[in-house]
């Protein structure tokens, strides 16, 4: 940068930031020698950005269809006054002082079609033929979904019973019959949901290995056109069921991971994330399709029983599974998403979106201990044979793994 040699910028160690806060910090600008400058301007976005191509062969040209959204939350301004005479060699310091909105918006999300981005911009303008500086700085905007309510504390139970052919959709080899059920339809990253689980396999057929899984599944909206992506968050798995035998667990843990939080309802038009629990049992060859129970849940940035815990000391700076985390909103505190496997790789600069690499921060719950119906499952002594599960996690995390412990 000529004349100027460095644009950094301080956000008071603040990293998450809710509906209604203001945003506080300064811009610092080094300058080496004198430069001229027409503007120097600083901004609050909050956008959700979406773009994804699709190959059409009945294209003359032969493009690529493209499907892009743009939703702007918020978009504030500052400009800040200039010498005519330019920059001196110095220090010069630009604080700003936003605030974000009170209104229904999108968490800060990342994926593989589209993300929700909020940052801090300075612009300095340059007369020609330099180029303008530009210099952004991401925080994390975390929406209230908040879990703490009745609503998201009670039981859910299903129940699905599925007939088999002996080969080919002939004869009666005889039926499985599943139940299952998750303690409650509410969560925050890093506590378990319990789930219980109950398979006879009442058939003359050996089966494959029951599961569960934490599914995220996310809809892009662009150009009138939907993209929907599905990922495997975290994966507990089970042995194989043979013949005239019952698979039964008992409340066994499945953890939330740092994940973005469910969208709110009204929060976005181009964007949703959701998740659900899905519990299958796979079927032999030539039977259709795998017995299949979900459960929708709601991924939150309030915690369970956070009102009780409020006037309690904070939680210490690593959680049992030495994931880092910071304490920035009373009890509540945070640490940063599970990278999804695939990043958005598009930006926009007539829509003022950039390119940028950033990890969204997402309440994270440290010490977790089930306050529910469910209780732990207990660990087994040396005697005793080992839980009929395992756990699998899809992808790994970019902090230290996180499997379950029975």
């Amino acid at each position: 940068m000529s004349g100027i040699s460095s644009v950094t910028f301080d956000l008071k160690g603040k990293e998450v930031f809710l509906a209604g806060e203001k945003v506080q910090g300064t811009w610092f600008v080094n300058v080496n020698s004198t430069v001229k400058v027409n503007f120097i301007t600083t901004y609050l976005i909050g956008a959700t950005y979406l773009e994804w191509r699709e190959t059409n062969l009945s294209r003359k040209d032969f493009e690529d269809d493209e499907f892009k959204t743009h939703e702007l939350y918020t978009r504030q301004v500052t400009s800040h006054p200039v010498n005519g005479d330019g920059l001196a060699p110095g220090k010069y310091k630009y604080p700003i002082n936003y605030q974000i909105p009170k209104d229904k918006m999108h968490s800060s999300f990342e994926g593989r079609h589209g993300a929700t981005r909020w940052f801090i911009k300075i612009e300095i303008g340059r007369p020609m033929p330099h180029s303008n500086i530009v210099k952004y700085k991401c925080f994390t905007y975390l929406a209230n979904v908040d879990i703490d309510q009745p609503l998201y504390a009670k039981s859910i139970s299903k129940s699905q019973e599925r007939k088999i052919s002996r080969a080919f959709g002939i004869g009666d080899a005889g039926a499985i019959k599943l139940t299952a059920s998750i303690d409650r339809s509410g969560y925050c990253p890093g506590e378990w949901a319990l789930i219980t689980l109950d398979v006879t396999n009442g058939t003359t057929k050996d089966l494959d290995q029951p599961s569960a899984a934490l599914i995220q599944e996310v809809e892009f909206k662009g150009n009138g056109e939907k993209k929907i992506t599905k990922e495997c968050i975290r994966n507990l798995v089970g042995t194989k069921l043979s013949k005239g035998n019952q698979l039964k667990w008992n409340n066994q843990k499945l953890t939330i991971d740092p994940v973005p939080p469910t969208s709110l309802l009204r929060s976005s038009y181009c964007i949703k994330c959701s998740y659900y629990i899905e519990i299958k049992v796979p079927l032999p060859f030539c039977n259709g399709e795998d017995i299949k129970i979900k459960f929708p849940i709601t991924i939150g940035t309030i915690p369970q029983n956070h009102k009780k815990r409020q006037n309690k000391p904070s939680p210490p700076s690593y959680d049992g599974l030495n994931i880092p985390v910071t304490d920035l909103s009373n009890s509540i505190t945070y640490t940063e998403q599970k990278k999804s496997k695939s990043c958005f790789e598009y930006s926009s600069k007539t829509l003022e979106f950039p390119k940028i690499s950033f990890t969204p921060m997402t309440a994270y719950v440290v010490e977790y201990t089930p306050t529910a119906t469910g209780t732990t499952p207990p660990t087994p002594s040396k005697n005793q044979a080992p839980p009929d599960y395992s756990t699998v996690q899809p992808s790994a995390p970019p902090f230290p793994s996180s499997a379950e412990k029975s």
